[in-house]
């Protein structure tokens, strides 16, 4: 019989730490739960081969355990990658959108000491600032992983997003709450052939980065976000609640297209509500107030910006809306913990 994972033979990271889990199989278990990044590197720290299998292959993650887009290669919405087997896992969050996929085998996905074991054709979405982690996995265990920025998500993917399901409240929730209430999002597929096609055909296309990738990748994620919700939205499992499960898409696209002049009556008025109104629905659905959301998107277009195009930063004050350079700047530390200059260098390097 010919497996999957016969097809996909070991790459040069897959190797090393193959031989590594040979001789050291204590440092991989994953029994009692998965170590934060300071536990691993501890218990790794007598092994000097596994600081330099670390140095060789990973270096670009500096010991994060908190991982941004900045660790993104390139400047598109979406990244897809094979996960790496036999490499240890270990908890840690980030702030983009993550996707996991099962080609074969079984994977143990931790959230804090929690596991999940995840069959061929599961799907996993992590919402951003979630601890969770992945066991280490064995060779016959292939699984894709889907990044998504969080930062440009609303404007690639919520045009589709329009109708009120679970899929629309949880993007929605992890979006404009930093809270970690919408946790993940669970899909059994049963190996759908039409998702695991779409899954390989998103390998292919980031491996090739043909013309025009970008805007394929876009579309086969969007693809796959509507056979979840035709085929698989009865399989789905998520902590959102009844009540948060209001539509917000099209004020959010409001909030999103307009904030740089936009005011609370504004958008109460265009969507036929009271100003309390609003509020209460905005409060009850993103957990934050007018305010708090256009100084989030507001701040957000600021990065975006910043990390991708060259205009000067007093324009860039200017289009999004602020009136006041030192508040700007204030604001911008205090999200980010840099300055806007600071922030351009570490995105475009």
């Amino acid at each position: 019989m010919i497996y999957l994972s016969d097809l996909m033979p070991l790459t040069a990271v897959e190797l090393d730490y193959r031989a590594l889990m040979q001789d050291y199989p204590f440092i991989h278990e994953s029994k009692g739960g998965l170590r934060t990044l300071p536990e691993l590197i501890d218990a790794t720290s007598p092994y000097p081969r596994y600081e330099a299998a670390y140095l060789k292959h990973f270096a670009r993650f500096e010991h994060e355990e908190t991982l941004t887009e900045t660790l993104f290669r390139r400047k598109q919405a979406v990244e897809v990658m094979m996960h790496p087997r036999f490499v240890p896992g270990f908890l840690h969050t980030h702030d983009f959108f993550e996707l996991i996929y099962v080609l074969s085998g079984t994977l143990e996905h931790f959230t804090g000491q929690e596991c999940q074991k995840l069959a061929p054709g599961d799907i996993c979405i992590v919402a951003p600032h979630v601890t969770h982690g992945i066991g280490t996995c064995k060779k016959d265990t292939l699984a894709i992983n889907v990044v998504l920025r969080a930062s440009t998500f609303a404007e690639t993917f919520f045009n589709i997003l329009q109708e009120d399901t679970m899929l629309t409240a949880f993007f929605t929730r992890a979006l404009f709450n930093s809270d970690t209430d919408s946790g993940m999002l669970h899909f059994r597929t049963e190996n759908d052939a039409e998702i695991r096609q779409i899954m390989l055909t998103m390998l292919y296309e980031f491996r090739q980065n043909s013309l025009y990738a970008d805007k394929m990748l876009n579309s086969l994620m969007t693809s796959c976000f509507i056979i979840l919700l035709r085929s698989h939205a009865d399989s789905a499992k998520t902590s959102i609640s009844a009540d948060r499960r209001t539509n917000l898409v099209p004020i959010l696209h409001y909030l999103q297209n307009n904030s740089d002049s936009l005011t609370l009556h504004k958008l109460a008025q265009h969507f036929s509500y009271s100003d309390r109104q609003m509020t209460r629905l905005l409060l009850q659905s993103t957990g934050k107030n007018f305010t708090q959301l256009i100084q989030h998107l507001r701040l957000t277009k600021a990065r975006n910006l910043l990390a991708h195009s060259n205009l000067p930063v007093q324009e860039i004050i200017n289009r999004c809306g602020y009136s006041n350079p030192t508040y700007f700047y204030r604001l911008f530390n205090q999200q980010f913990q840099m300055t806007p200059a600071e922030f351009r260098k570490h995105a475009q390097t």
